[in-house]
């Protein structure tokens, strides 16, 4: 099952289990993270026996602090791995966060591919 808009996307791996998550922008603000958010939650049921969620936001250039908030939201809707929300991204968009809000970190494991990501979540399932 997969499920589209502009800006973001909905995907399923292994068998419907790991849901992935896909932002299309380049740069996100507070606005269009809160109608990814939306997106997000109103979509989510859709996938009603997935048990692993992976951000997929490699495509983002560019996050503003209060799309970071945002972002934090979404730990209250998907499911966690180990504890932690998964990421994929860039080295670069990584380096960026780190340095302006590293305890964000407590919160996501962070990876730079969704083959590395899905083995994470194999070592903790």
């Amino acid at each position: 099952m997969s499920s589209n808009n502009d800006r973001f996307s909905h995907s399923t791996l292994d068998d419907n289990e790991i849901v992935v998550g896909t932002i299309k922008e380049s740069s996100l603000d507070k606005d269009n993270s809160q109608e990814i958010l939306d997106h997000v939650r109103d979509d989510l049921s859709n996938y009603p026996d997935y048990e692993h969620y992976v951000l997929d936001v490699r495509q983002v250039k560019e996050v503003s602090n209060p799309a970071l908030g945002v972002l934090l939201k979404a730990l209250n809707i998907i499911k966690r791995t180990g504890g932690y929300m998964i990421l994929v991204m860039t080295e670069d968009l990584l380096q960026k966060i780190m340095i302006e809000q590293p305890a964000m970190f407590d919160f996501f494991a962070v990876f730079h591919s969704i083959d590395e990501a899905k083995e994470y979540i194999r070592a903790k399932s």
